[in-house]
């Protein structure tokens, strides 16, 4: 049954800065977006491009330069008492930030889930 969330599912071979302007609930490929071991290259991510500020959990990140994007990706951001932390591998190495445009980023979206193929689990 199709999820009515969802607005637009990109092409595996699209190119993300090619592919229509992504709102509300989008499914993206992960290609260039790995994050391991929460997220591999053939994986597909449903993000919801609504929120732009980050609470606890993983969300589609870019560095944009006077150039445009780039780099994208995927970082989990945690709120704590002092502020913002990320954790920059996927790895659990935590690092206090103050802000994410601070911290060279612009958050695209919230990874809301992972959609793994079930040879590759």
């Amino acid at each position: 049954m199709p999820d009515d969330n969802i607005t637009a599912v990109i092409p595996l071979g699209a190119d993300h800065d090619d592919a229509p302007q992504c709102r509300g609930v989008t499914i993206i490929p992960a290609h260039d977006c790995q994050y391991p071991p929460s997220i591999k290259a053939s994986d597909l991510l449903e993000v919801d491009f609504g929120p732009h500020e980050p609470r606890d959990g993983m969300y589609l990140v870019e560095h944009v330069t006077a150039c445009g994007v780039e780099w994208r990706g995927v970082r989990r951001f945690q709120r704590t008492p002092d502020g913002l932390s990320v954790d920059e591998t996927g790895q659990g190495q935590w690092k206090p930030i103050r802000s994410v445009q601070e911290y060279g980023l612009r958050i695209a979206g919230r990874v809301c889930r992972v959609y793994r193929p079930t040879e590759q689990q």
